[in-house]
């Protein structure tokens, strides 16, 4: 399969496995939960991902959100999950499939400038979070411009922080390989 099929096909999963977490949320979260499980499993199986690498970009995905839901910038409804966790089951599995896809996006988008590859990631992650406010996933405690802003900045490191984790672990794979 070339590169270019590859990146279509596995940005057409993620994209709607996205679509499926924010426009199902609560109702639709398990299922998206299994399909997430489902590909996290199958690429590990085929070699296309690092369990531990996953779980750095998934942890730090959370934190961030953590910070975001308690400085008052991400509101979510009340709901059963609430009570016992910070952030909805939907979005811990959003933060799951963005840990694989990221790994995926890192070796094609590593050829570009450091600065452009943040700058857009900064966009698009901001941009994604505006969407799931637009689509009723999420209230903003800011005004949108301000948490646009704000996610952008967050953004911007995520995808500077992907580009070097998954870099660092290239190398490493590599050295292994060669040991």
């Amino acid at each position: 399969m070339s590169p270019l099929t590859r990146l279509l096909i596995v940005s057409t999963w993620f994209q709607l496995l996205w679509c499926l977490a924010v426009l199902g949320r609560d109702t639709w979260q398990w299922f998206t939960v299994m399909l997430v499980v489902m590909t996290l499993i199958f690429s590990a199986w085929r070699g296309d991902f690092n369990w531990r690498t996953g779980f750095i970009l998934l942890m730090f995905g959370v934190v961030i959100d953590i910070v975001n839901t308690t400085i008052g910038l991400l509101v979510f409804d009340a709901a059963p999950w609430s009570s016992y966790i910070a952030l909805p089951i939907w979005l811990l599995a959003l933060w799951a499939i963005f840990s694989w896809y990221a790994q995926f996006l890192v070796p094609m988008l590593s050829r570009y400038p450091l600065l452009i590859v943040s700058i857009v990631g900064g966009l698009a992650g901001a941009a994604s979070y505006i969407a799931g406010y637009k689509l009723d996933a999420v209230s903003l405690g800011f005004s949108t411009s301000v948490a646009f802003a704000i996610f952008f900045i967050e953004w911007s490191v995520i995808v500077l922080l992907c580009m070097k984790i998954l870099n660092i672990e290239a190398v490493q794979d590599e050295k292994d390989k060669l040991a």
